[in-house]
C-alpha cells in the first residue's frame, strides 16, 4: 500500500513547485499538488477518522479550493 501524504509535508511540496518553476503562482502550485494527490486524498477519506481527516493539511487545502469556478460556469 502507498504511504499516505504526511500532513506536515503539504506546504513544503507546494513551495517546491513554486521554487522549482513548475508553477508560477501559489494557486497554480496548489492545484498541481491536489491533482497529483487526488488518489491519496481519497485514501485518506477511508483510512482516517473524521477528526483526523478534517485536520489534515491536504484536506484543508482541498476544501479551501471548493468548486466555485465550476459553479460559476453553469
Amino acid at each position: 500500500m502507498a504511504r499516505p501524504i504526511p500532513s506536515e509535508s503539504v506546504h513544503s511540496e507546494i513551495d517546491e513547485l513554486l521554487l522549482g518553476g513548475q508553477a508560477l503562482t501559489a494557486s497554480e502550485a496548489e492545484e498541481m499538488f491536489l491533482d497529483a494527490h487526488l488518489p491519496d486524498l481519497a485514501r485518506l477519506a477511508v483510512e482516517l477518522d473524521d477528526k483526523a481527516f478534517e485536520r489534515h493539511e491536504a484536506v484543508k487545502l482541498l476544501m479551501s479550493h471548493g468548486s466555485r469556478r465550476w459553479e460559476d460556469s453553469l
